[in-house]
């Protein structure tokens, strides 16, 4: 069975990995959500009039727990904000380690194969049940 890779799908799993390593990090140590609060307030300033600005600002004043599920979610919403998170830049994971991020890639395709095989089997049994 050879089901298509989407590469979209892989960044966006690659994200969220990236950001479950910093949500545990977050647990560990409260100055992470320190650091994203000055890397937003700069982002803010080059990117005023973007909502995610204000999106994540609403989130950075909750507590830890509540940030880390937001980092941590599968829904829309928090996939669409990872596109823009203050927690990559500069934050308590060094993404910026060549060998950690493609790590993250391979992790993040193996996760995707998997899922799209499991979605060509699923669909094969609902043809054949048809």
């Amino acid at each position: 069975m050879n089901a298509p890779l989407n590469q979209e799908v892989v960044n966006d799993t690659a994200k969220l990995i990236m950001h479950r390593l910093v949500a545990r990090e977050l647990a560990r140590d409260p100055s992470v959500l320190d650091r994203a609060k000055d890397q937003l307030t700069r982002m803010a300033e080059r990117y005023p009039e973007q909502p995610w600005v204000g999106e994540w600002a609403e989130i950075l004043r909750g507590p830890s727990a509540q940030i880390a599920a937001v980092l941590t979610s599968r829904d829309e919403r928090a996939v669409r904000l990872r596109l823009s998170s203050p927690f990559t830049l500069g934050g308590p994971v060094d993404f910026k380690d060549e060998a950690m991020r493609r790590r993250i890639w391979r992790a993040a395709r193996r996760v995707a194969i998997r899922a799209a095989a499991a979605t060509e089997v699923e669909r094969l049994r609902s043809a054949a049940n048809a």
